[in-house]
C-alpha cells in the first residue's frame, strides 16, 4: 500500500482493510465510476425527457397520437429486448468495447433524433439510441465488478443506481424547460 513517510496511506488510495486485496486508486478507479454513471445517467435521462416533449412532437410533425407514440414506445422496446443480447456481447467481446461502442452509438443516434424531419424517422432514431442505451446498461455492472474490490462493489453499483434514478428524475422537467425553450 502507498503511504507516506508517517505510515498514513497516500490521499489517492484507499487501504483494503484486511489487506487481502490490492487498495484502490483514486486516480484510476473513479473515472471508471465516473463514465460509467454518465452513461447510465445519460440514457436514464433520455427514457424520460420525451414523454413530456411528445404533445409538441405531434403538433410540430403533424403526427397522430398513435404514431407519436412510438417514440417513446421503441426505445423501451428496443432496451428490453437487447439487453440480454448487449450482455452477451459484452462477455464474447469485452466490456468495455461493447460499452464504448454504446456510448458511439448513443452519441450519434441522439444528434440525429435532434434533426429528425418527420415521426417515423424519430421513432428509427430512437431506435438506434435504444440499441446504444442497452449497450450501456447491459455492460455497466460488468465493468463496475470488474474494476472494484468486493468491499466497494455495493458502494458504486449503488452509486450507478443513484445516477440512473436521477436521469429519469431530471428528465420530466428538463424536457418541459427545453421544450418550452426551444419548442
Amino acid at each position: 500500500m502507498a503511504t507516506h513517510k508517517d505510515g498514513l496511506p497516500k490521499a489517492d488510495t484507499l487501504p483494503a482493510p484486511d489487506g487481502d486485496e490490492a487498495p484502490v486508486s483514486m486516480k484510476t478507479h473513479w473515472p471508471v465510476l465516473v463514465a460509467v454513471g454518465a452513461g447510465t445517467f445519460m440514457s436514464a435521462l433520455d427514457a424520460s425527457i420525451v414523454n413530456v416533449a411528445l404533445p409538441t412532437i405531434r403538433v410540430e410533425m403533424l403526427s397522430t397520437v398513435s404514431d407519436v407514440e412510438w417514440v417513446v414506445s421503441a426505445y423501451l422496446l428496443v432496451v428490453s429486448c437487447t439487453l440480454l443480447v448487449f450482455g452477451r456481447l459484452g462477455d464474447l467481446r469485452g466490456h468495455k468495447n461493447a460499452y464504448l461502442a454504446g456510448f458511439g452509438v448513443f452519441g450519434i443516434s441522439s444528434a440525429l433524433c435532434g434533426f429528425a424531419p418527420s415521426t417515423w424517422a424519430l421513432v428509427a432514431f430512437r431506435t438506434l439510441q435504444a440499441i446504444g442505451a442497452a449497450m450501456l446498461f447491459a455492460n455497466s455492472p460488468a465493468i463496475l465488478t470488474r474494476t472494484f474490490p468486493g468491499r466497494l462493489r455495493g458502494r458504486v453499483l449503488g452509486l450507478t443506481a443513484a445516477m440512473t434514478y436521477l436521469g429519469l428524475t431530471i428528465g420530466p422537467p428538463l424536457g418541459g424547460w427545453l421544450t418550452t425553450t426551444f419548442s
